[in-house]
C-alpha cells in the first residue's frame, strides 16, 4: 500500500511546492557546505585577478592564459555538479589553487595566489555573495510590496476594526492595513540599498589586511567585479572582514520582524475566533489525528524564522565586538551564521506575498465585527469635541459614561438616550439625537472622514497609494541599474579573458 501525508483527504488542493519546501526545512533536507555556494564568486574574484596582474606585467600572457583556461574548465565542471570540495583542502580558495597546481603544476598553479591572501579572498568572494543576496532580498520586497499595494487599492474604502492591545480600538480599512505593511517592507528595502551602497567596494588587494610591494591595479579588478571601487584602506577590510555581514544580518532581522508580524496578524485573523481571513489550502497543513485541522504552518515558520534571524544577529555583533588588530580566525564563523540566517529568510518575502495574494476575505465577519466593542465611539467623541466646541477631557469623560450606560441596556454602540444622559450630568451641550449618534458611528462615515496625511480616507490612501508607487518604482529602476552594472562588469571579464 502506498503512503503520503498523514492528512489530506479534507483538503482540495496539495501543498503549494514552495511551501512544501518551507516548511519541512532541515527536518529532512541536508546543508551543503558553506563554501560550496562561494565557489562561481572565488571562481569571479580569481578570473579578474589573473587579467589584472598580466596587465601589470607581474603574470606572462602565457601564463595567464593557461590559469584562465583552467578556471573556465572549473567552473564547467562546477555547473556539471562535478568540482566537488575536498574537506582536507579547508576551503573554496585552497580547492581551487589545489586543482589548478594539479593541471597545470606548480609553476604554472602556484602562481595564481600572487600579490593576495586568503584573507582578502573570502572577504572578496563574501562581498559578492551578500551582493547578490542583498539584489535577491530587494526583488522579491519589491513583490511582495506589490501585492500589498494591489489589496490597498481593492480594500481602500472596505472598513475594517483596528486593534491596540488586543482590544477594538478604532473602525480602519483593510486596505489602510494592506499598505502599512507595504510601507514598512519598502524601509527595509531601503535597508538593503543602504547596505549594497555602503559595502560594494572591492576588498581584493588587501592581502593579509596590510598591502602588497607587487605593483597591483585595484581600480581595474574593482571594474571587473563589478564594484564602485578599491575598499580605501586595506586593514580595514580585513578586520572589520564580519562587519558586512553583521549589517545585512540586521537589514533580514528587520524584515522579519515586520514580516513575523504580518503573519501572526494573519494567523488570528484567520482564526474562527474572528473569521476575516481564509488561508489558501496550499499554504496550509492538516493534522496526523485531528481530521478538522487546517494549520497555518508557513505562517508560524515565518515566526520561527524571524526569532532564529535575531539571535543570529547578535552572534553576529558579538564576533566582531573585541577583534584586535589585523585578521583573527574567530571572523570566520561571520560566514556560518549569515549563510544560516540567509538560508533561513531569503524564501520568507516570496512565500508572503503569495499567501497574500491568495487569502479570502470575508467581509460579513469583517462587518460585523467592525460594528461590535464600541469601537467607534472615538470618532463620536471627535464629533462631540467638533461639533459642540467642548474641551476634549470633558467630552472623553461624557463618552465613557455614554458606554457605561450603553452597555446596561445591551448595546455595543452608544445609544442616543445613554449619551443625552451622560451630556446632561456632565453639564455639556451637545444635540444629541438618534440620527446624529449614528451617523457619527457609521464606520463607512468615520473613515471617510480622516483626510489628514496618513488617515483612512479614499482621498487619503490614493495619496499613500501614489506616494507608495513611485517609491517602488524608484527602487525598481535602482535594481535594474545595480543589474545592468553587474552584467556589464561580467561581459568586460569575458571580453578580457578571450583577448588574454
Amino acid at each position: 500500500m502506498k503512503t503520503g501525508k498523514l492528512w489530506g483527504p479534507r483538503f482540495e488542493k496539495k501543498p503549494s511546492a514552495l511551501a512544501e519546501a518551507f516548511t519541512s526545512a532541515r527536518d529532512v533536507r541536508s546543508k551543503a557546505p558553506a563554501d560550496e555556494r562561494l565557489i562561481p564568486y572565488d571562481l569571479w574574484g580569481s578570473r579578474a585577478h589573473v587579467i589584472m596582474l598580466a596587465r601589470r606585467n607581474i603574470l606572462s600572457l602565457r601564463e595567464a592564459r593557461l590559469l584562465l583556461k583552467g578556471l573556465k574548465e572549473i567552473e564547467k565542471l562546477w555547473r556539471k555538479g562535478r568540482f566537488r570540495l575536498d574537506p582536507g583542502k579547508e576551503d573554496v580558495h585552497s580547492n581551487v589553487e589545489s586543482w589548478l597546481i594539479a593541471k597545470y603544476g606548480m609553476e604554472i598553479g602556484g602562481k595564481l595566489h600572487t600579490a593576495r591572501s586568503r584573507n582578502d579572498q573570502v572577504a572578496l568572494d563574501m562581498r559578492l555573495y551578500l551582493r547578490d543576496c542583498a539584489l535577491q532580498f530587494i526583488a522579491e520586497l519589491l513583490a511582495v510590496v506589490h501585492v500589498l499595494i494591489d489589496q490597498g487599492k481593492k480594500y481602500k474604502a472596505r472598513p475594517f476594526p483596528g486593534y491596540t492591545h488586543h482590544q477594538p480600538a478604532q473602525v480602519t480599512t483593510l486596505g489602510h492595513v494592506w499598505l502599512a505593511f507595504a510601507e514598512a517592507l519598502l524601509r527595509d528595502l531601503g535597508r538593503f540599498q543602504d547596505w549594497q551602497e555602503r559595502f560594494n567596494q572591492n576588498p581584493l588587494g588587501s592581502m593579509t589586511g596590510y598591502g602588497t610591494s607587487f605593483p597591483i591595479d585595484r581600480v581595474f579588478t574593482s571594474k571587473l567585479l563589478g564594484f564602485a571601487g578599491p575598499t580605501p584602506n586595506s586593514l580595514d577590510a580585513i578586520q572589520n572582514r564580519g562587519e558586512p555581514e553583521a549589517e545585512m544580518g540586521f537589514a533580514v532581522a528587520a524584515m522579519m520582524n515586520h514580516l513575523s508580524s504580518l503573519a501572526q496578524t494573519l494567523i488570528l485573523f484567520s482564526t474562527g475566533e474572528f473569521g476575516f481571513f481564509e488561508l489558501d489550502e496550499a499554504y496550509s497543513s492538516g493534522s496526523s489525528m485531528m481530521p478538522q485541522k487546517r494549520n497555518p504552518d508557513s505562517l508560524e515558520v515565518i515566526k520561527a524564522k524571524a526569532a532564529v534571524a535575531q539571535g543570529q544577529v547578535s552572534s553576529l555583533l558579538a564576533i566582531g565586538r573585541s577583534q584586535f588588530l589585523g585578521y583573527n580566525r574567530d571572523t570566520q564563523w561571520t560566514k556560518y551564521l549569515i549563510m544560516d540566517l540567509l538560508d533561513e529568510c531569503l524564501p520568507v518575502p516570496k512565500i508572503m506575498g503569495e499567501i497574500v495574494a491568495s487569502l479570502q476575505v470575508k467581509e460579513k465577519k469583517i462587518t460585523a465585527l467592525s460594528r461590535k466593542g464600541f469601537i467607534t465611539a472615538p470618532d463620536l467623541l471627535e464629533a462631540v469635541v467638533q461639533e459642540g466646541k467642548i474641551p476634549f477631557r470633558l467630552a472623553k469623560k461624557a463618552l465613557e459614561k455614554a458606554i457605561l450606560y450603553s452597555g446596561k441596556e445591551g448595546a455595543e454602540r452608544i445609544t442616543d438616550s445613554a449619551l443625552r444622559r451622560a451630556l446632561r450630568e456632565e453639564s455639556l451641550d451637545w444635540p444629541a439625537n438618534e440620527a446624529l449618534v449614528h451617523k457619527f458611528q457609521n464606520e463607512k462615515f468615520i473613515v471617510s472622514r480622516r483626510k489628514a496625511v496618513g488617515g483612512t480616507s479614499p482621498a487619503a490612501l490614493e495619496k499613500n497609494i501614489t506616494q507608495l508607487l513611485r517609491t517602488r518604482r524608484r527602487y525598481s529602476r535602482w535594481l535594474a541599474a545595480q543589474k545592468r552594472a553587474i552584467s556589464a562588469a561580467q561581459s568586460r571579464l569575458q571580453e578580457m579573458s578571450a583577448k588574454e
